[in-house]
């Protein structure tokens, strides 16, 4: 990063710039000799961080990135009403100095991630010639696709399992426990039809009723069965839905599961 130093008492200016000239983080540090020639290096250098003097004029030098330095909270008001990043109170302390650059340092770091990042969907949106809304959904599409499984942790009578939430088809309450059945099991827990579905909140489970909810990526179909709505899985089984679970949730979306 580059500094540009203008500030209206020459004595301070020079011990700013002694600590500034100490800091790595720092490839050049540049005094401004007037208004003139500070408007001149910020031009040249639109990205460097910038140490003014708070006056009625420095909206007109502020650089995007710059801290103010003065004494007065008027002074401070003032500053930031120009968009100041910071306040460096006098007399100089390089403590608080320091603390001032950090916090410019994370700010100008967080544009410059964010203007890379802006440049590359650009980029590849000009390459493969989609919208920047098809070019993120893709993205995340891939994500999930190469994510890793997540699990769930379950306490049966025989100790712990492990369960790959797609592969639950569905759970039903039995006494106090609850029935998991899977893919390929079926499975005793200790727990609670709601604690459940919380600790899966955010999957595709939704309840028939106060003691079943069903994976809808395993349901086949929905159907009316004389007065009554009914959940038809994709292996066969079928579950009453309620009234009340019926129009909160399977309802509006009732036509991803109409038969053809």
């Amino acid at each position: 990063m580059i500094a540009l130093v203008f500030l209206q008492s020459l004595s301070l200016q020079s011990a700013l710039c002694e600590i500034l000239e100490k800091q790595a983080v720092f490839s050049h540090v540049y005094r401004a000799d007037s208004a003139g020639h500070c408007l001149a290096l910020a031009e040249k250098h639109p990205h460097s961080i910038g140490f003014y003097s708070v006056s009625p004029s420095s909206r007109n030098l502020a650089s995007r990135y710059w801290l103010a330095v003065g004494s007065r909270d008027e002074e401070a008001l003032l500053a930031f009403f120009h968009n100041a990043s910071g306040f460096v109170k006098t007399p100089l302390e390089e403590t608080q100095v320091l603390r001032a650059i950090e916090c410019v340092k994370t700010k100008y770091y967080f544009d410059k991630r964010d203007f890379q990042f802006s440049t590359l969907i650009q980029g590849l949106c000009k390459q493969y010639g989609v919208s920047e809304l098809a070019l993120l959904a893709n993205l995340r599409r891939q994500l999930y696709k190469n994510a890793p499984p997540c699990v769930i942790g379950l306490r049966t009578d025989n100790g712990w399992l492990c369960l790959n939430p797609d592969d639950i088809k569905w759970i039903e309450a039995a006494g106090d426990y609850m029935c998991v059945h899977t893919l390929s099991e079926r499975y005793i827990v200790r727990t609670t039809l709601c604690d459940l579905l919380k600790r899966l909140e955010g999957r595709y489970f939704k309840r028939c009723s106060r003691s079943v909810a069903v994976n809808a990526k395993h349901v086949a179909h929905i159907e009316q069965k004389l007065s009554q709505q009914q959940v038809v899985m994709q292996s066969g089984e079928a579950f009453k839905i309620t009234d009340k679970y019926y129009y909160q949730l399977w309802h509006e979306e009732r036509g991803e599961y109409e038969l053809p």
